[in-house]
């Protein structure tokens, strides 16, 4: 990252929080209960001791599937290519996402934020979602930790990037233009759709009406949208790749006059069901750079499943209004800019028939030299950094796979 851009980084601590109960704590919830009112404390504290006991006594009884709830492990598919990876099938009476969460956290925890922030952003009952995603993205803290932070500030920091870079000026699209800038020139072609793939032949139309083939194609497409695309694809695969389901991000973007209310701030996280976005960025605590002198920004994320769209007017009007309830916008008069973005696949959905297709699907794609990589291609829940590692080992691939 520094080779590509000397001196354009700032290094920046996370200043993650969640709005809840008319209280704003640090993230990671599990971690952060103190200035939430004691009702609240007493039932998290409570619920996690209980759900502490009854892992003891599973293990005391000779359990230890029960004592310790299984995340299913993923397993690759070819070992040439170690990111795509998948659970197997679901196993008869095993555990959900919403059970992982009951027996790691309890049910206090489970009810003042995980159920309502995971609905939120899942758009589904929490039983229908599998729990081998879990892993790297939801901290679990020891007992010691949950107590100390329920009394006084947490100074622990919990989760996978409590530090991290961002660039100095123009966004994190420096990133990938600082990536293209590097490349022969002619090399890279952008403006185009792919509109019909022959796998076999590894023949791709695109939207000009020029036909190319080559001996390998990557493919970071989101995998049912290639699935569509694929002139032989057989009929079963077509139509299990139409099972694999996601989760649209509607970002509400506001221009706003005047600074930020936290300054500090740069996401929070907003479990409370009368709030429509369950996360809102100020992407000016990321870098001043990003708004103009006098101004900051505000981007609010409303997930919905594709069948539930709403107006973006009727999203704005609402997003406006729980902004100013919350205290995160002191007037919407000071609005001097917005911009609707609409995500079509933005966060994949785990449950059976993810873990039921990926296999065949990957398969059938590399057996005809076919690699799908990145969070849509791998139809995966990836941090930005797995995705480049998907591209730094699938350009291994090809070293390899090509004369």
């Amino acid at each position: 990252m520094h080779e590509l851009l000397p001196d354009g980084w700032a290094e920046l601590r996370r200043s993650a929080w969640i709005h809840s109960h008319d209280t704003l704590t640090p993230y990671p919830f599990q971690a952060n209960l103190a200035g939430l009112p004691l009702e609240v404390r007493m039932e998290c504290l409570l619920g996690f001791v209980e759900a502490l006991r009854e892992h003891e006594r599973a293990r005391r009884a000779g359990d230890p599937a029960a004592a310790e709830l299984p995340v299913p492990k993923a397993v690759a598919i070819d070992a040439r290519l170690p990111f795509l990876a998948v659970a197997p099938p679901p196993l008869p009476g095993e555990p959900s996402f919403r059970d992982w969460i009951l027996a790691t956290f309890g049910r206090g925890f489970a009810e003042h934020f995980f159920e309502p922030y995971n609905e939120k952003l899942w758009r589904r009952p929490l039983a229908e979602v599998t729990g081998d995603w879990v892993s790297w993205s939801i901290p679990r803290p020891t007992l010691a930790d949950v107590l100390r932070g329920a009394l006084t500030r947490q100074e622990k920091s919990f989760g996978y990037n409590p530090e991290f870079l961002y660039p100095r000026d123009g966004g994190i699209d420096r990133l990938p233009r600082a990536m293209a800038a590097r490349l022969r020139p002619g090399v890279l072609q952008t403006g185009l759709a792919l509109e019909q793939l022959d796998a076999g032949r590894r023949r791709a139309r695109c939207s000009d009406g020029s036909v190319r083939e080559a001996p390998l194609i990557l493919s970071s497409l989101p995998l049912p949208a290639l699935a569509a695309l694929t002139t032989d694809l057989p009929r079963d695969l077509r139509e299990a790749a139409a099972e694999l389901t996601h989760v649209s991000i509607r970002a509400v973007n506001f221009g706003v006059r005047g600074p930020a209310p936290r300054a500090e701030v740069q996401w929070v996280y907003f479990p409370g069901r009368e709030v429509p976005f369950h996360r809102l960025g100020l992407p000016c605590a990321l870098t001043p750079a990003m708004a103009p002198a006098g101004h900051h920004s505000l981007v609010a994320e409303i997930a919905f499943r594709p069948d539930e769209a709403v107006p973006p007017a009727q999203s704005v009007e609402a997003t406006l209004a729980a902004l100013v309830a919350t205290g995160w916008l002191r007037d919407a008069a000071d609005v001097v800019e917005t911009r609707v973005l609409d995500i079509a696949e933005a966060y994949v959905v785990f449950d059976g028939a993810r873990r039921r297709v990926l296999p065949a699907l990957f398969r059938f794609y590399l057996e005809r030299g076919i690699v799908p990589l990145g969070r849509y291609g791998a139809w995966d829940y990836l941090a930005m950094e797995d995705s480049l590692r998907h591209g730094r080992e699938a350009a291994q691939f090809v070293r390899e796979s090509l004369p």
